[in-house]
């Protein structure tokens, strides 16, 4: 069992449960290490990151209440991160697809935080969403 979070207003968070065994999810902190302009120190992203400690889901939503996003872990090339070179942290979310046709989904490093969205070479399988 993870502790609890807390929102930028300092109140406790009840932990969601995990959508695969129903687990209570605990919390992974990913804080935004780049472009700290001023050298200020690292602050944790604005989603609220979980995990489930008994599996391999991982997901985060933006506020307590709001539902659960998952992601999946990218691995090979794909996971090491391209800013800060930490090997196998990066994460995707959900395809989704553009009016013009392409596929695009948002990439996240655990590591130093950077996120982008990025377009997709090829589209996601049919069962692409991550569980």
């Amino acid at each position: 069992m993870g502790p609890a979070a807390e929102p930028r207003d300092g109140a406790p968070v009840d932990a969601p449960r995990c959508p695969r065994c129903a687990r209570e999810l605990a919390v992974l902190e990913v804080y935004s290490t780049r472009n700290r302009w001023g050298g200020g120190p690292p602050r944790l992203r604005q989603e609220q990151w979980w995990q489930c400690p008994a599996g391999d889901w991982l997901g985060y939503r933006h506020a307590d209440g709001d539902p659960l996003r998952p992601v999946r872990r990218l691995a090979g090339a794909e996971g090491d991160c391209f800013f800060c070179g930490d090997e196998e942290c990066n994460v995707a979310g959900v395809p989704w697809q553009q009016e013009d046709g392409s596929w695009h989904d948002w990439l996240v490093c655990l590591s130093c935080g950077t996120s982008n969205p990025r377009r997709l070479r090829f589209p996601p399988p049919p069962d692409g969403a991550p569980g």
